[in-house]
Formats: structure tokens, sequence, C-alpha cells
């Protein structure tokens, strides 16, 4: 057996980083991509290269003609946060306690999600393999050391701010972006009188409401068609967005080392949509764009590829970008890249509590069925939430439902919602025909039942447990646990960090520097002080402990 630390200093630099060499598949840093995943707000596929006549979206449109276009793509819950848990970890939500929206403004207990600690976020391990990692604007992964905003374990990110971006890493180094944009927001929609913050935010009107399509689930009113053609106009404004990145990559000399993926955090901010498991709140576009020297010989620039692809599938999709194998507790598996695998059959969804509100529903879609359970049967879909209630076209809703004037298209999301629904979405897109009790599809519901309890069985679901009772195993007596401190020990010049919380990341940094990812011995070097700290996912990082070199 090697021991570490009874080499000589230089050589147990060069033995460990011969090894993390060996571990990377790919070796040197020219071989491998850089990949910046943008993520937008609240929006289902109003582009123009999705085949939406309305939207004006030149530069997400040119990207596709570049890239590849997925158009049957879903996101695991129809609100961010549950959503953004199930993408960064590769897991579904509702297994490691994600699932509720959020988890800070549960009343009773405000707490966090604790993963299993095996698990951890996927750009940590890219991170450990030699990537640089940023994040701007918006993580809202239920486990962070902040909920809202930039932050988060800090062993994920080499930089977690807004304004972060790929200039502050080492020359030659790849990386991996994150970068939310925020403009196609729910809150967006809002009046002017409630989004105070927004008073210098010039949005072009390139959208007017009589250019919109009314989906018929919604009265045809003058405040529907204003409110539909304000997100046209946001989308449009989070376009010219995306084109500033790009030309920043291509300024920067970084377009053609770039993989760029573009998508959406779940549907439209609209109601009905968003926080439903409708495809109006799931269903989301994506675009994958690869520089000529990474793409793969199956994906012409302009391509589609129809394959079902779910957000528990990007974190083994951009591991397999990196040319890492996708750990094997993720749900998700990599449906591009280098580990690419079969087909999926099906996509998997949840909705559990919003805000002031308990739902429970399970659903399961096929390229031509969805399929939803609902286990709080008899409550209605469109209720009273005091954040969406701002929302002008939600007031008019209200306002049609009181005075009687919804058709029942339009009035059944208001109505008590059966045990069981099942649609035939090539049919019906909008999920407007309940087909559960159509003795013709009887079959059909018996395989899609079939197939929610054979996924519902092959992992735990904490939405089982009454939220309390949740909150309290992850924070016992309403007490956010801390991580203890690493033991530190050094010789000639090499520190050995032990952890004294099992499964907690730890980092360090020498004298004022940047903030590292620990991945083992560590050559410090003679006279300078290390610093170290560690963090348990959803616990608060631990008390610093420094050591000064001899």
């Amino acid at each position: 057996m090697l021991y570490p630390s009874l080499l000589h200093p230089k050589r147990l630099l060069l033995s460990f980083s011969y090894l993390m060499l060996c571990l990377s598949p790919l070796g040197l840093a020219e071989d491998r991509p850089n990949i910046l995943l943008i993520m937008a707000e609240d929006m289902s596929a109003r582009v123009g290269a999705f085949g939406d006549e309305v939207a004006v979206t030149p530069n997400l449109d040119k990207l596709a003609a570049k890239g590849t276009r997925y158009p049957n793509t879903f996101t695991t819950s129809g609100v961010c946060a549950p959503s953004r848990a199930a993408q960064i970890l590769g897991v579904y939500q509702q297994s490691i306690g994600a699932h509720h929206m959020r988890t800070d403004q549960f009343k009773e207990s405000p707490y966090r999600t604790v993963p299993p600690g095996y698990m951890k976020a996927y750009p940590e391990l890219l991170r450990r393999h030699g990537y640089f990692t940023f994040n701007d604007n918006k993580l809202d992964f239920q486990f962070g050391t902040r909920q809202h905003g930039s932050g988060g374990p800090f062993t994920i990110w080499d930089a977690a701010r807004d304004g972060a971006s790929w200039e502050n890493r080492l020359t030659d180094q790849p990386f991996f972006g994150f970068i939310t944009i925020f403009e196609t927001h729910e809150s967006k929609i809002f009046p002017q009188e409630v989004r105070k913050n927004d008073k210098n935010r010039a949005i072009p009107v390139i959208v007017n409401p009589e250019d919109v399509v009314v989906p018929p689930y919604y009265p045809d009113s003058k405040v529907v068609r204003k409110d539909i053609a304000q997100h046209y106009n946001n989308i449009h404004y989070m376009d010219k967005r995306v084109g500033e990145i790009i030309s920043k990559l291509e300024a920067d000399g970084e377009a053609d080392n770039t993989i760029i993926i573009w998508t959406t955090d779940h549907g439209d901010g609209l109601p009905r949509s968003k926080r439903e498991v409708y495809d109006s709140g799931i269903k989301v576009p994506l675009i994958i764009y690869w520089p000529e020297r990474f793409r793969p010989k199956n994906h012409l620039p302009g391509g589609q590829s129809d394959s079902l692809v779910s957000f528990v599938d990007l974190g083994p999709s951009i591991l397999s970008l990196a040319g890492l194998r996708p750990p094997e507790h993720m749900h998700g598996s990599a449906r591009f890249g280098t580990k690419e695998i079969k087909e999926r059959t099906h996509i998997y969804a949840a909705k559990d509590r919003f805000d002031e509100h308990f739902f429970h529903e399970r659903a399961v879609r096929t390229h031509q069925y969805k399929y939803i359970r609902n286990y709080l049967p008899g409550l209605p879909g469109g209720q009273h939430l005091i954040y969406r209630d701002n929302q002008d076209i939600m007031q008019d809703l209200w306002k049609h439902l009181a005075e009687g004037k919804l058709n029942i298209q339009q009035s059944t999301w208001f109505n008590p919602q059966p045990e069981e629904s099942l649609y035939d979405v090539l049919e019906d897109p909008h999920e407007i025909n309940n087909l559960a009790s159509n003795l013709e599809y009887s079959n059909v519901l018996k395989d899609m039942r079939l197939a929610l309890s054979d996924w519902m069985k092959g992992m735990p679901d904490m939405a089982e447990k009454p939220e309390i009772d949740m909150a309290k195993i992850f924070w016992p007596n309403g007490i956010q646990p801390v991580t203890e401190y690493p033991t530190l020990s050094q010789r000639e010049g090499v520190v050995i960090a032990k952890n004294n919380t099992e499964s907690a990341s730890i980092g360090y940094k020498i004298e004022n520097g940047p903030w590292k990812l620990y991945l083992g011995p560590t050559y410090i070097g003679g006279g300078k002080t290390a610093t170290f700290k560690a963090v348990r996912y959803g616990w608060a990082e631990s008390l610093e402990a420094k050591i000064k070199m001899n």
C-alpha cells in the first residue's frame, strides 16, 4: 500500500497529479469541451425554431440552426426549486425530500433538503476532474447555504455570484457554466406597480396582444391577450441576452471550444402552466449546440431529435459530454455524449406543495399518452396562491369564474380534480379531454398505471411523510445541523484533511486565494497558511480550520 504522507512532497505532488490525469478519461484540457448551460425561467417552447410563429427569437433560432433541437424534453416538476434540485443531482426531487416549493417557506418549520451524503451535484464532479465551474444569478436547489440567488455549497462552484463567468479560470482550463436568465420569470408579467424593481427595465414591444394565440383553457379576453403578449416580449428580451452571451464567447475565442445547452426550468409562468404536470407546465424546449470538433456524427446542424428527455438526464448527459461516467445512483441517464444509452419510453413528474397549498400528484408520459394520479382528489386545481394572484391574467380568470363566464374547458381547472386523468397528447395537446373513464382506453390506462407504479416502487417517495416529520429528520428540533470542521495534519509541506462529518465535501484555500475542492493529500508549501472547511449538503458550513506550514 502507498502511504502518501511518507512520500517526499514533490514526489507526492507528481504522483497525485498523475493519478488525477489517469482518472480523467480525456486527459489534456484541450481534449475536453467547455460546457455552458443557459437556463431561462418559466417558459414553454415559445421559440421560432420550435414552430411558434408568434415568437421573435432570432438568436435561439440561429443557435438551433447550428445545433440540435429536442422538442420532447420534460422537467420533473412544474415549478423551479424542485425541478432545479432534480436537475443538479440527477435524481427525482421527491426521493430526497426536495419536492415542496420551497423548503424555507414551510411555515411550521423551515428547513433545507439533506440528500444522502454520497450524492454530489454534477458540477462538483466536474470540478473534481479539473473543470472550472461557475454559476451566475440563481441556484434554488433546496439544499444550498442560500435558498435564493447565487450561492450554494461552496464546493460545487469555483465562482457563484452575479456576473461570474469563464474569465475567472486558469488559462486553458475547461469550464462548466450555469447561467440563469430571469427575464421570462412569472413575476415579469406582474403589473408595473408590483414590479417595483423593474422601473428602469425597458422591454420593447415586439408582439402585440392581437398577435397571440389564446389556448382553449383561457377566455379570449383583452387581459389574457395582454399578459400572453407581455410573456412573448419578455422572451424576446431573454433571446437578446442569449445573443450577448454567445457574442461574448466568440469575442473571447471560446465559441469553437464550447458546447452550449439552452433550456428552461419548467413551462410558462402563466396560470394552468407553471406548477402543473400538464405539458404546459413540464414540457420545455432544449437546444444543444456542438462545435464542429465535438459534434457527434449522428447530429447534423439544424437537426431534431424526437427522443424523450427528462431533466434528471441533464446531469448524466453533461458528465457524458465531459467524458465522465455518470454515478450509478442517478435516476437519469446520458441522452447525448460519450456514454449515451438507449432511448427512454417514459418520462415522470411530480406535483407537491406550492407555497401555502398542498397537492400530491404523480404523472407519467409516453410519446402519445399522459397519465396523472392524484392522491388528494377533490381539491380544485386552480386555487388562490398569493404570489400567482399578482398576475392580471389570474385576476381576470377569477373574475370570469365568479361571473359564470368560463366554458367547460376553461372552468375544469377550477373544479375538484379527479383521482385519475388520462390524455392522448397527440390528439389533445392541451390535455382537456380526460379519457380515464373511456372504456376504449382501458388497456392504455392499465399500462400507464403499471408504468407509474413501477417507477414509484423503484425509489423512496418522501412525500408519503407529512412535511413537518420530514423537516424534523433533516433539521432536528428545527435547527440546521452544522458540519464538523476537518482534522488537519501535515508532513513536509503536504496537508491531509480528515472528514469528521461523514460524506461532507471539503474545500481549502492557500493564504487569501480562492477556495478549491480538496481531493486528497495536498502540497501547500513551507511557510504558508492553508484554511480548510467542510460542508454537508443541507447543513451549515463548518468552522474554518487553519494550518501553518512548517
